[in-house]
């Protein structure tokens, strides 16, 4: 018995050979007899044609292609089983959302430099909070001096980008800009409460004379 594979289809042949003579004919040759046929992936040979084989035949078809379609089936199922456990780890994951959030923000950070105005500061509050909570998570402890120093710097930038515009003409000390600016400085070194004034007290800043 022989196997021919086409189109996802093995064909089963036997072949016999008929002597010179046997049938009034003047030289000996082959025949093939087809036998029956079942799919190249079948892990089991069909009854139909099971009851046509005999227990050789039945042996080459399980070596031939059943086996390797169980094992082809099998590897299959076990790179099905490692996608979809692959898939659940990374949904569990949050190492890969905070690279590419770093990505998108920083990408983020370089369009909106000529044009802070386009940002929508709810959305910037949303992601402080979130960064809070993964430091927290991550029982990472911010330096609250480096807060501040990164809040000035980004101030800064902001205010040389255009943000704010240019003060109106006249005194600016009626604006919104120039209030928040005293109170930057309120808090920070002039006000009872500010901060230089907590540095003082713990001996960390020296004091005027």
């Amino acid at each position: 018995m022989h196997a021919k594979k086409r189109n996802k289809l093995v064909s089963l042949y036997r072949s016999r050979y008929v002597r010179k003579g046997a049938t009034s004919n003047s030289h000996g040759y082959s025949t093939q007899e087809f036998v029956g046929s079942l799919p190249a992936d079948a892990v089991e040979i069909p009854g139909d044609l099971l009851a046509k084989l005999s227990p050789e035949e039945i042996e080459y078809v399980e070596n031939e292609v059943i086996l390797p379609a169980r094992q082809a089936a099998e590897q299959s199922r076990r790179q099905a089983e490692e996608q979809r456990r692959a898939a659940e780890a990374r949904e569990r994951d949050p190492r890969w959302r905070i690279d590419e959030a770093l990505r998108l923000l920083t990408d983020a950070g370089t369009l909106a430099s000529g044009d802070g105005r386009c940002i929508d500061a709810a959305k910037v509050n949303a992601l402080g909070a979130a960064t809070e909570t993964l430091a927290a998570a991550g029982n990472v402890r911010r330096d609250p001096l480096d807060a501040v120093v990164a809040a000035v710097v980004s101030a800064t930038d902001a205010v040389k980008a255009g943000h704010y515009g240019n003060a109106p003409s006249g005194s600016p000390r009626d604006t919104q800009e120039y209030k928040r600016w005293l109170r930057i400085r309120e808090v920070v070194e002039t006000g009872p409460n500010s901060l230089m004034k907590a540095l003082q007290a713990e001996g960390w800043v020296t004091k005027k004379r």
